[in-house]
């Protein structure tokens, strides 16, 4: 079967690969339908997270259950099914807990599994034909219609990067009436949006240097700043304009945004010199614009190691942070992972039921074939590339 083969940084082939089998009762065979490229692949592509090891890439599958093993009792042959980019079983500590990005039997000796990744399990990339699922009760989510049907660009999404923004609004405790600001319309910013006024927020910024990004994140509702024109400053000007009057008397010190969410993690950017890395721009920023006991929420990777990094302590995972700011201000602060299945379902329910159509964010969909060239579009934010699917 094709796969999507990371040979090393930068150089992506379609390769002929043994179809999987079942392995295990518990394992499930899935014939894809369509499967993504996320924001976090091209860390990878660019040998930013991992060593460079050769791999089939990627973990946004959808498709149709073409097998079950015995042991399977939920999941059955024809089945439209997502799963999550975390593997878990369901039954260990952290599984039972609700902390499925942190399963500790999928990943013997450690803790967290994902397909296509490097140091999480060892398991095949969703950018290929057929996928084999462990644990399919558990990973396998059911859902209506059929293959190339008005959901198929939605329900791919169910897999990530979905979950992934609805995480980062669950971490920084959205609700009713808040103010938000965004750094980064990628598919996770653009998504977060979505999630925050899904919420209740009332006002979302969203911060960028891509145009057809900053566009995007105009059609859903945002306001678009550009990264390289002052935003913090141009943000907390917005904020004070639509606070005067008597409603807001004796409130200037309390002037800022009540959430803020860090969607770039640490490839952020220089507003200054955007060809220059800073990874510690984008929470510079957030301490200054966060309100007296806002909300932090960071769902932007962030790595422990990192060769590439423009200094000695980031190529540890070491960065500065205002803390004195942070903790001046009493701001909660969330970050981490996305425990994929804590959202999976009510996100689908909200998709059939029409409150929300992620697909609004997918730029292209291109045959398998074509992996190569949507990569290096996708890693060069060139021709409009914000949210890939392939199609096996």
């Amino acid at each position: 079967m094709r796969a999507v083969y990371l040979a090393a940084p930068r150089e992506i082939t379609i390769r002929e690969i043994e179809e999987p089998r079942l392995g295990r009762p518990t394992d499930v065979l899935l014939r894809l339908t369509s499967t993504a490229i996320c924001g976090t692949d091209l860390h990878i592509y660019e040998g930013r997270l991992g060593s460079g090891e050769p791999l089939v890439i990627g973990h946004e599958p959808l498709g149709v259950v073409e097998a079950v093993g015995d042991a399977v009792v939920n999941v059955r042959v024809g089945d439209r099914v997502t799963v999550p980019t975390h593997i878990c079983c369901g039954f260990c500590r952290n599984c039972a807990h609700g902390f499925s990005a942190s399963c500790l039997t999928t990943n013997p000796g450690a803790f967290g599994a994902a397909y296509g990744y490097p140091n999480m399990g060892g398991y095949t990339g969703a950018q290929t034909e057929l996928l084999r699922v462990p644990f399919g009760d558990e990973n396998c989510l059911r859902l209506p219609g059929e293959p190339g049907d008005r959901w198929e660009h939605d329900f791919v999404l169910l897999a990530d990067a979905l979950p992934t923004s609805y995480h980062a609004t669950e971490l920084a405790e959205v609700s009713q009436g808040d103010t938000v600001v965004i750094y980064g319309a990628g598919a996770i910013g653009l998504l977060a949006i979505m999630c925050a006024f899904a919420r209740g927020a009332i006002r979302v910024f969203c911060v960028d240097a891509i145009p057809e990004r900053l566009a995007k994140a105009a059609e859903l509702g945002a306001e678009p700043i550009d990264l390289r024109q002052e935003p913090a400053t141009r943000i907390l000007d917005a904020v004070r304009s639509s606070r005067r009057g008597v409603a807001w008397r004796n409130e200037d010190a309390n002037l800022g945004v009540d959430v803020a969410i860090d969607a770039i993690g640490f490839q952020a950017r220089d507003p200054h010199d955007y060809a220059v890395e800073h990874p510690t721009s984008v929470i510079d920023d957030l301490a200054t614009l966060l309100a007296p006991n806002g909300r932090l929420a960071i769902i932007g990777v962030f790595t422990d190691q990192d060769a590439h990094a423009p200094t000695d302590p980031a190529k540890r995972g070491v960065y500065p942070i205002p803390w004195g700011t942070l903790f001046r201000k009493g701001i909660r602060i969330g970050m981490g992972r996305d425990h994929d299945k804590r959202y999976n379902d009510h996100l689908r329910d909200a998709i059939v039921a029409g409150r929300m159509k992620p697909s609004a964010i997918v730029s292209h969909r291109l045959p398998l074939a074509d992996a190569a060239d949507a990569f290096a579009k996708f890693d060069a934010r060139s021709d409009g590339y914000v949210k890939i699917i392939l199609e096996p």
